[in-house]
């Protein structure tokens, strides 16, 4: 505790740079659901059915028509200059094909480089047209029928998103990005907690001539800090999200935090590992960056591990934050029993017991071994 008082970059890392990278992704993701993505309509129509379905697109909450130009040239410009996500083509002769009963082709086009803002201009464009054919087929089927022999369709499907019905961005990604960037960080200050000792040979000093109850004692009271730090992190990131921003958890909070605290300890565990077989505060930081900062891409939360490779598959079971954000999910979104989540906790606490039943005993011995100390 007094050198985490008296060092202004060791102190940081566990105070103010945590705060300020929750606050980024907060901040950034605060909209929620996104509104008035830019998109571009060219209309090579030029009719009334035409006009009506660019006003539509304009009205959708999700779209903003930001240029409607004459021909896929300057709209190809128009996206190159990353001022539209997706291009909308009105051919010519689409009234002609309404009015003659044949089906009119409205194509667009989205910019794959950015797939999550195209790819939810693209669903809403596509709620668009379908909803304003609807309408068309309907009016044309009472001009030529009669409006007292319009029938609705026997049959119609409806979709529901469960869990997560607005589709927040905020509820689906701050609650996830969050512990992973207080893991990493988490991570990276107790590597160079214990490795610190290594690399300026003070680990004899400290605990090389303890008896190994007390050495263990001693190891657990330096990382005990750092997991009561992390841990409030985590209550605040919880907070935020549930208390200020209005998303409550559908399971049991209580369940969460203790997922919190378990994902803590299993990479107490995991750093435990490397710095005992590596014996070096640069090996072991540069493992625990490349380890934890992979933790959000391999967790199975965005992507689907399901249908990855074998390599993709094994390197998430081996992740501790691939357990937490499952139990994230069945607790704060799905609701699901304590003990469906408690097989997560059962593998966070696995890493524990490993990492620090092969690491522990690697790290007390090199306390008595000065030809270990001083590696960079």
């Amino acid at each position: 505790m007094r050198f985490l008082a008296t060092s202004f970059w060791d102190r940081a890392l566990v105070i103010w740079v945590p705060l300020l990278l929750m606050a980024v992704v907060a901040i950034q993701f605060s909209a929620g659901v996104m509104r008035d993505l830019p998109i571009a309509v060219v209309d090579l129509d030029g009719t009334a059915v035409a006009r009506e379905l660019t006003r539509r697109l304009d009205a959708a909450p999700g779209l903003r028509v930001v240029a409607q130009v004459p021909d896929m040239q300057a709209a190809e410009r128009i996206v190159r200059s990353n001022r539209a996500y997706a291009v909308v083509l009105i051919p010519a002769d689409t009234e002609r094909a309404v009015l003659r009963g044949t089906t009119g082709s409205i194509t667009t086009f989205y910019n794959a480089s950015y797939s999550t803002a195209s790819g939810a201009a693209l669903r809403e464009i596509g709620a668009v047209v379908q909803a304003y054919a609807a309408t068309l087929g309907t009016e044309q089927a009472a001009a030529l029928a009669g409006p007292g022999q319009v029938r609705r369709p026997p049959v119609a499907a409806q979709s529901t998103i469960l869990f997560n019905p607005q589709s927040s961005y905020e509820l689906q990604l701050v609650a996830l990005i969050h512990p992973a960037l207080l893991h990493l960080i988490f991570m990276v200050a107790v590597a160079s907690a214990l490795g610190r000792e290594l690399r300026d040979g003070t680990i004899g000093a400290w605990i090389g001539g303890e008896d190994r109850r007390r050495a263990i004692a001693a190891v657990a009271g330096k990382l005990t800090p750092y997991l009561a730090i992390f841990t409030g992190w985590g209550l605040l990131a919880t907070g935020y999200l549930a208390g200020l921003r209005g998303w409550p958890v559908a399971g049991s909070v209580i369940l969460l935090l203790i997922g919190y605290v378990a994902m803590y300890l299993a990479y107490i565990g995991v750093t435990l590992l490397i710095v005992g077989l590596t014996l070096s505060m640069g090996r072991t930081l540069s493992i625990a960056g490349l380890y934890a900062g992979a933790s959000f891409a391999f967790a199975g939360a965005i992507f689907p591990i399901e249908s990855a490779s074998s390599f993709a598959r094994i390197w998430s079971a081996l992740l501790p934050y691939s357990a937490f954000a499952k139990l994230l999910s069945e607790q704060w979104i799905m609701g699901a029993p304590a003990m469906k989540s408690a097989g997560q906790l059962l593998a966070m606490l696995a890493f524990l017991i490993v990492g620090t039943g092969i690491g522990l005993p690697l790290y007390l011995a090199a306390a008595r071994r000065p030809q270990a100390w001083g590696r960079r």
